[in-house]
């Protein structure tokens, strides 16, 4: 017998009422810190329980037979003419859930590929080192080390992406999470002159030996040979990586999403289409406007990337819910039921949270805005626009697209996560106590 499921028959209830705190930290990992054809998942099930904000919601549980599922929404809204007819820029606020199943995301990519510009959530920036702006452009020095700079950023990310799926990755789309972004895509893997750096993988030469990698700028003329600043520049002339570059941390997400049997969103997306941009903070911005709200700054965002040891903790806890199936089907149905209300519990500023959730939706928030208002401006704006954010910041974008005129025009609704109740190994009076549970403890919060 699996021995979670041993111990959580006779110590489940304990074990709940300790967990009060649950729901806040399932928020923090779900939800704050990102018109297709309708296919098995997307289809709604019967009997819907939808939370009852002021603006129409973008989360809710479903329940079908054995199964609940957690399902997000993806609403388009437009303006109308002078007849009353849909007009004008299609602007479509996909919700995010950070962990969540890969047929969600392979659906929710679909349709964001086919908008002309897609807004994302992620709190990063650009390191300096990367970065070209305010750089000489005649300097070839500078140019080449900029350049070099890039390569060894883009190689670390290689190699982070090999200690992680023991094998070196197909294409440079496939590091979208290891780098840091500007606008809409990754300097770390273009040169200083714009050209993408050309990325191979070598099989190993002997049998034994392990497979390699290069990384090669054409340099300023972006052609084969030359010199000077025109000369090629290959990553193989650098000294190799150090194991002390690669820190393969974990992000707490994704320990979330092992635990819970999904995958994480940044693992599971592509975010290096010409189209998208990055419209977030960075994390200067971030750590500037929680000063004085939070007494350790740095110490949330290393919890949040996997560089803290609280986080090491907390990663390493969440990691043996993946050894027992019940427990990770348990801890699925519990963070089902928390995200299920989360709209409802970000709306009441719960527990004492207001000033920290003005600056992580807020103020952020407002980057979006003037983004999507920037793009509106244009003298022939994007004819479709997606927005691509955490479920909690939705609303506010919704109220100011209803603000401004626009009309919602379709919705589609997709399944993020779902468990099967009779698969809990359980008894289903045990389970029913603790969704119970769990609601009170919401209802405690939003009061």
């Amino acid at each position: 017998m699996d021995p979670w499921h041993t111990q959580a028959c006779v110590h489940g209830r304990t074990t709940m009422m300790q967990a009060k705190h649950l729901p806040l930290l399932l928020l923090a990992f779900g939800l704050i810190v990102h018109q297709p054809e309708a296919g098995p998942q997307d289809a709604p099930a019967p009997k819907a329980t939808e939370s009852k904000p002021p603006s129409a919601p973008f989360i809710r549980l479903m329940e079908e037979g054995s199964f609940v599922h957690l399902q997000v929404a993806a609403r388009s809204f437009q303006g109308h003419d002078e007849e009353g007819q849909p007009s004008g820029p299609r602007i479509t606020l996909c919700a995010a859930m950070h962990v969540g199943e890969a047929a969600f995301y392979s659906s929710m990519q679909k349709q964001l590929d086919a908008c002309d510009v897609v807004l994302f959530e992620g709190v990063g920036g650009m390191p300096i080192a990367l970065d070209a702006e305010g750089v000489n452009k005649t300097s070839e020095k500078a140019a080449i080390a900029v350049t070099r700079r890039r390569m060894r950023a883009a190689a670390t990310a290689i190699a982070q992406f090999r200690s992680r799926h023991d094998r070196y990755p197909t294409d440079l789309s496939q590091l979208s999470s290891l780098l840091p972004s500007k606008g809409h895509g990754h300097p770390a893997l273009i040169d200083f002159w714009g050209t993408v750096l050309i990325y191979q993988r070598h099989p190993p030469a002997e049998e034994g030996a392990e497979g390699t990698f290069s990384l090669v700028s054409l340099g300023g003329d972006k052609k084969t040979g030359g010199e000077g600043v025109a000369r090629d520049l290959a990553f193989s002339d650098q000294p190799p990586i150090e194991s002390e570059e690669i820190q393969n941390k974990r992000g707490i997400q994704q320990d979330m999403a092992q635990a819970l049997g999904l995958v994480f969103q940044l693992d599971a997306m592509n975010h290096l289409g010409s189209s998208w941009r990055n419209s977030d903070a960075t994390a200067v911005e971030l750590l500037g406007w929680l000063n004085g709200e939070v007494a350790d700054q740095s110490a949330l965002l290393k919890a949040l990337d996997g560089s803290s040891l609280v986080a090491d903790l907390v990663g390493s806890m969440l990691r043996l819910f993946s050894l027992s199936k019940t427990a990770q089907s348990m801890l699925r149905l519990v963070t089902i039921e928390v995200l299920a209300r989360a709209e409802e519990v970000m709306q009441s500023k719960a527990a004492g949270l207001g000033d920290l959730m003005e600056i992580l939706l807020d103020r952020r928030n407002k980057i979006v805005l003037a983004d999507l208002e920037e793009l509106l401006a244009q003298e022939e704006p994007p004819l479709k626009i997606g927005i691509i954010y955490g479920a909690a910041h939705q609303s506010e974008f919704q109220a100011a697209l209803t603000a401004k005129g626009f009309f919602s025009t379709e919705t589609t609704w997709r399944t993020a996560a779902r468990v099967d109740l009779d698969g809990l190994g359980l008894p289903r009076a045990q389970v029913n106590w603790t969704r119970r549970a769990l609601a009170r403890s919401i209802d405690s919060m939003v009061k």
